[in-house]
């Protein structure tokens, strides 16, 4: 439970981690007002010595004080709007000579960041066995949650050390669902679908989806701007991908999924997509008016942050479904086990007035 972060900050040559159960939430309302209070927040968070796995992990933020560098993602930012209002405010609040970089590649591009082992985060691609296991029938009485392919897995027969997860085929999207935008080029034409998985999944079903896409019905609108895009073009075996969120370092292995083809980043440039799309598709793309939408909800949220952030909301829900499980637990003599300690992994820090002056007067400047 909760929207896990991480937050690191690096001076020189060294650098220190830090832990939130409930960051993720607020990334950008907790680096609005600057570097100085960005540190100080971030030096209130829990001291870790290891690192998030990248499926775990719902934003970070590299503060590097030597490079005077911010890098950092969120995967809570609520549609174009609010994450193009939060850039531009970002812009305003913190001193000019600041890098304000966004991880497109996630958590996996700010451990780098610091010269460690990306591998260390990187997603798990399989399920461990453990070494007392040696078959399908005693991993399935070890784990019932699991139900072993038999094709795959024969009965009696000697399971590996690590059981591979398959990357999920990718499906049509239903218009209330999340969706990124998928455009194919195959013949000299260009047709358009809404897929319901990520890019980067997208990237991952490889070269033989083309084919899957040959039954999907073409999609010439759609009712909201979606968060991704990849542009797949079977006839010169080119293709790109952008993200509002992040590809986890996807594209450094999409020659392995598409053998000969040449991909490029385009990070969050969604209209050399669309320039490629040609009209395929009709979507809402986001205008001077969604920015000022944005930057009117995020204002709020600002403040509404300084009363009670969602951090502390968070972890006071948790406790009171603690609190109402504890007495049911006790009426049936069974004894509940609680983490509060991770469940309140979280501080939160107050903002000096100048600070919350200095946020209100960049709000003001880009109504």
């Amino acid at each position: 439970m909760g929207e896990r972060a991480h937050y690191v900050i690096k001076d020189g040559g060294s650098w220190e981690l830090y832990y939130s159960q409930w960051g993720g939430y607020s990334m950008e309302l907790d680096m609005l007002p600057g570097p100085e209070f960005a540190e100080r927040f971030a030096r209130g968070q829990r001291r870790v010595d290891a690192w998030l796995n990248e499926c775990e992990c719902s934003g970070a933020a590299l503060i590097d004080l030597g490079e005077r560098r911010l890098l950092w993602f969120s995967d809570c930012l609520d549609g174009p709007g609010h994450r193009a209002a939060a850039l531009a405010v970002l812009r305003r609040t913190w001193p000019a000579g600041w890098r304000l970089d966004w991880a497109y590649d996630g958590l996996r591009e700010i451990v780098g960041a610091v010269g460690q082992d990306e591998r260390g985060v990187r997603r798990w691609s399989g399920i461990p066995v453990a070494d007392d296991i040696r078959t399908p029938e005693e991993f399935m009485a070890a784990l019932p949650q699991f139900e072993l392919n038999p094709d795959v897995y024969p009965p009696g027969s000697e399971l590996p050390r690590e059981l591979p997860i398959p990357v999920p085929p990718v499906r049509p999207a239903e218009e209330a669902s999340p969706a990124t935008l998928v455009t194919v080029v195959q013949g000299g034409l260009t047709r358009a679908y809404m897929a319901r998985a990520t890019a980067s999944m997208v990237i991952e079903n490889g070269a033989a989806s083309l084919e899957a896409y040959r039954g999907w019905s073409p999609v010439v609108s759609w009712p909201a701007f979606p968060d991704e895009g990849v542009h797949l073009d079977a006839d010169a075996k080119c293709a790109g991908a952008w993200t509002l969120r992040t590809l986890d370092r996807i594209l450094d292995e999409a020659g392995a999924h598409w053998p000969g083809w040449q991909w490029t980043s385009w990070q969050d440039r969604y209209r050399e997509h669309l320039a490629l799309a040609g009209g395929a598709i009709a979507l809402p793309v986001p205008d001077q008016a969604d920015q000022a939408a944005g930057l009117r909800k995020l204002a709020e949220e600002f403040e509404r942050h300084q009363k009670l952030d969602a951090g502390t909301r968070g972890a006071a829900v948790t406790l009171s479904v603690v609190g109402a499980l504890t007495p049911a637990a006790e009426a049936a003599e069974a004894r509940l086990r609680t983490a509060i300690d991770n469940a309140c992994a979280h501080r939160p820090a107050d903002v000096t007035a100048e600070e919350r002056a200095h946020v209100r007067a960049a709000f003001d400047a880009l109504s």
